[in-house]
């Protein structure tokens, strides 16, 4: 279970945002909007088992209805509709939906023309898609079939290449119904495979079958949709390209915040100590509307700074990396040639996408107060006129103002955040003299968060080999690793993050079929280890002083057990990356 008490979902929910994000793609939630309601109109009809209004609740249901009928010493599931239906409905106008997840509510039979919902045993439907979906309307559903496993979009067959039910409860967790008159017992593990039993899948090239189970109470349960899902992309090869038109995609209702303001631990993110989420949660917590991750390279900060945002607002945000070359002119925007001869204000990068996170990664790269203090008064709450006029023409237009804070109807010279707006930078703290520049001022705007490098140098590798290969049974007791030795020694001289250590092991496995790190190298592993530094560490270390490359020479040739012309070699390329 979560530190939270529940489950992995929203975890999951915001992996697979940021899996598609990178491919240009979107992942829906239907009916999540209502928490715990059914909008308007939409009522069941316990005696029916079904919707009130079934013309009208059918043809975009908030929830996909299903009976549980309980039978001597078991549970059966039924599908009311009796054939193919609409599961729900969505927002494919954009042509950007890879994902869909459906709320399904079992309604458990107690007698004859007697159904009971009880909504702590809702079970949820994942669809993944090899690419967009057709384009279609801005709530266009899903029709599909439990009995074959197919699924239509528009009147037409939809492939499908992953799918699941999504366990949200704990599977002994138990309600208890009245069954024509007498008490009974029943679990939710029960009723999920019950549900799983009923429901066929079949994902593109698979004949139909019960639709997986995934226990989202367990992590490992997540870990494996994960997987189910990498695997199932990769496997199906290049996504097909977008066909439809293009339209714009800021529409504000895909943003799905959370329930409440808690970032949670990105169990994919190895090596983060917690008091860096504890910190994250506590600047958000206390008003810190923006934050400012800092630490040494190859921490996680850019990957941390995507998790928040995704965390907090679903699949929309933007991400732009820093620049010596940036002025306030790419980030708030300034006059440009708009043709004809002619000059206008064109929004910057953050003006443009006001409504949704802005993250900055590496902002040491600019000149932060001169690029982003002009937002300085905005920061500070307050609205600041920018020196741009509506019409550059007609000295007395108004000029561009930035509003602090969200407005239902903005005119047109003024620019209003969204209420999911706000900045999430990165600053590698190598850098400090960026990392100081920033005004003391501006900088009180930020919630400052450290993420440092693991101070457990073997547990970190460990980790990683586990998480990389479940099979392995870890290493023997009092086991040494060499890598983290030197990795140790490093940080003593320029701390250096995961990211380029995970880089190392993979080179070492690319070049030694048998690595074993943890184990007094071998003659062939400790040619690997030299080529995993020269290719991987060495570049991170250019500017070290002599007396730090000599340091580390030795701390190598102690770490991998380096002889005769393998200590020669090292010292020459510490040196080489020396002032």
């Amino acid at each position: 279970m979560t530190a939270s008490g529940s489950n992995f979902e929203s975890e999951f929910f915001t992996w697979f945002r940021i899996f598609l994000k990178d491919k240009e793609l979107q992942f829906s939630q239907c009916g999540f909007k209502n928490r715990g309601g059914l909008g308007a109109r939409h009522e069941i009809d316990l005696g029916a088992g079904y919707w009130k209004e079934p013309n009208y609740s059918a043809s975009k249901p908030p929830r996909w209805l299903y009976h549980v009928i309980p039978e001597p010493g078991t549970l059966r599931a039924e599908n009311p509709a009796g054939g193919a239906s609409n599961l729900g409905a969505i927002n494919t106008a954009q042509e950007d939906k890879a994902g869909v997840v459906f709320r399904v509510t079992p309604l458990i039979q107690q007698g004859a023309g007697d159904f009971t919902q009880n909504d702590d045993f809702e079970v949820h439907a994942l669809f993944v898609f090899h690419g967009a979906t057709p384009q279609g309307s801005s709530s266009e559903p899903f029709n599909f079939d439990p009995a074959t496993g197919q699924m239509r979009f528009k009147r037409q067959p939809l492939d499908y290449i992953g799918c699941g039910l999504l366990g949200l409860e704990p599977r002994s967790t138990q309600i208890t119904i009245t069954e024509n008159g007498s008490t009974r017992t029943i679990s939710y593990g029960e009723v999920i495979d019950a549900l799983s039993a009923d429901i066929k899948s079949a994902p593109a090239g698979n004949a139909a079958a019960p639709m997986p189970v995934f226990d989202f109470t367990q992590q490992t349960e997540m870990d494996r949709l994960k997987k189910m899902v990498v695997d199932a992309w990769q496997a199906a090869g290049p996504a097909q390209p977008k066909t439809g038109t293009q339209v714009d995609s800021d529409d504000e209702d895909e943003i799905t915040p959370p329930t409440q303001l808690e970032i949670p631990q990105n169990t994919d993110l190895l090596g983060i100590d917690p008091t860096v989420y504890r910190q994250i949660n506590a600047a958000l917590k206390s008003g810190k509307q923006h934050i400012m991750l800092y630490g040494p390279p190859g921490t996680g900060k850019t990957t941390l700074a995507r998790w928040i945002a995704a965390s907090l607002t679903g699949g929309k945000w933007t991400l732009v990396t820093g620049s010596s070359d940036w002025s306030s002119q790419d980030i708030i925007g300034g006059y440009q040639p708009v043709g004809d001869g002619g000059v206008a204000f064109i929004p910057g990068v953050l003006l443009r996408r006001f409504d949704r996170p802005l993250i900055i990664d590496e902002l040491n790269r600019c000149d932060i107060d001169k690029v982003i203090g002009p937002l300085f008064t905005v920061l500070s709450g307050q609205q600041t006129t920018l020196p741009y006029r509506l019409n550059i023409e007609d000295k007395d237009s108004p000029q561009y103002v930035i509003l602090p804070e969200s407005k239902a109807s903005t005119n047109e010279h003024e620019f209003a955040p969204g209420t999911h707006w706000r900045l999430v930078a990165t600053i590698n703290s190598i850098d400090n003299a960026a990392l100081y520049q920033m005004s003391y001022a501006l900088s009180r705007r930020f919630g400052w968060v450290y993420v440092d490098a693991p101070r457990d140098t073997a547990g970190f590798i460990e980790a990683y080999l586990r998480k990389a290969d479940p099979t392995w049974r870890g290493p023997p007791v009092g086991a040494p690793c060499p890598l983290a030795k030197f990795w140790t020694a490093i940080n003593k001289v320029r701390v250096l993050g995961p990211a380029p250590i995970i880089d190392a092991i993979k080179a070492v496995q690319a070049l030694e079929d048998s690595a074993d790190f943890f184990a007094t190298s071998s003659p062939t592993m400790r040619e690997a280890l030299l080529d995993a530094v020269d290719m991987v560490l060495l570049p991170m270390l250019d500017g070290i002083v002599v007396q730090d490359a000599d340091i580390l020479a030795d701390a190598a040739i102690d770490a991998f057990g380096l002889v005769s012309d393998e200590q020669q070699r090292i010292r020459r390329r510490m040196m080489a990356v020396a002032l």
